[in-house]
């Protein structure tokens, strides 16, 4: 069951510039910063009270992250929603037809996260995480 929205994923092209305008317009703050250099990105996690962005930045020229803002420019990149158990919804939403984009959730940071394929969900990238 889906409990809440967890983070709302930001394509940008660079992280210090966006964090220094949300900061600005709304005081949002630093929380976490993690690299993935294998997949080319860089997550910068902020937020401002229950509020919670993660900003994606190239941490290359093959990543993902590029490709995405070479394709549709900076922008909403994933909804990520928080569920109570990850297992029963993916149970639940296979049962629908729906497709992931991988096979098995991953551990990210303690959480367990899987995305859905856009093409089951109108064309938007949705995450669903499993927090400890």
């Amino acid at each position: 069951m889906v409990k809440k929205f967890d983070h709302v994923a930001l394509a940008v092209r660079s992280s210090g510039e966006t964090l220094a305008v949300l900061s600005r317009l709304f005081g949002f703050e630093t929380v976490e910063i993690r690299s993935d250099p294998e997949a080319g990105f860089r997550s910068t996690l902020i937020s401002k009270g229950d509020v919670r962005l993660e900003l994606l930045e190239p941490d290359g020229v093959q990543g993902m992250v590029q490709r995405f803002l070479e394709k549709r420019g900076e922008g909403m990149h994933h909804i990520s929603l928080q569920v109570t158990d990850l297992d029963e919804e993916m149970a639940r939403l296979k049962a629908m037809g729906v497709q992931f984009l991988s096979e098995a959730p991953a551990i990210i940071d303690g959480a367990k996260v899987i995305f859905i394929h856009p093409r089951s969900a109108g064309g938007l990238l949705f995450e669903l995480t499993q927090r400890q």
